[in-house]
């Protein structure tokens, strides 16, 4: 932009759209400036095959081979433990877990006890029920976010 017309028509370029007729500098100066800008009616091709995962969609590598020592680790030492103490696993697991009897006569008694609570108290969780699935499916028929919006 050397001359005083140079000027002017960075002022008022359609004004002075002539300018550019006249002057080699600014006409090679502007089409290399249009060259280097996006075209406003191409559009942007994404591939998704191609984007990064962001971190909570399992981006970060896992050392599976670490982990599964990890795993088999662990599971040594439980046996070894098992092992010197003289204990079956089976029978471990036959004192923690209560016998099917007992599950189903809590389930039993839970059931009675939902009968035979106040009126209120069922009305209650009924309407809370419908309140929280009603807030789930307005929450899933949300427009998405992101690359599909």
């Amino acid at each position: 932009m050397k001359t005083a017309s140079c000027e002017r028509y960075l002022e008022d370029p359609e004004g002075n759209a002539s300018h550019l007729d006249t002057c080699a500098d600014c006409r090679a100066f502007f089409a290399e400036l249009e060259a280097s800008l996006p075209r406003p009616d191409a559009q942007p091709t994404v591939r998704i095959d191609e984007l990064p995962l962001a971190p909570w969609e399992g981006a970060a590598h896992r050392p599976w081979p670490l982990v599964v020592s990890g795993a088999l680790a662990v599971l040594a030492m439980a046996a070894a433990l098992f092992i010197a103490s003289g204990a079956s696993p089976v029978l471990a697991l036959r004192r923690i877990v209560p016998s099917m009897d007992m599950i189903t006569t809590v389930v039993r008694l839970a059931s009675d006890a939902v009968q035979h609570a106040p009126a209120g108290l069922q009305i209650g969780l009924a309407v809370s029920f419908l309140v929280v699935n009603t807030v789930f499916f307005y929450l899933l028929r949300r427009a998405p976010k992101g690359i599909d919006a």
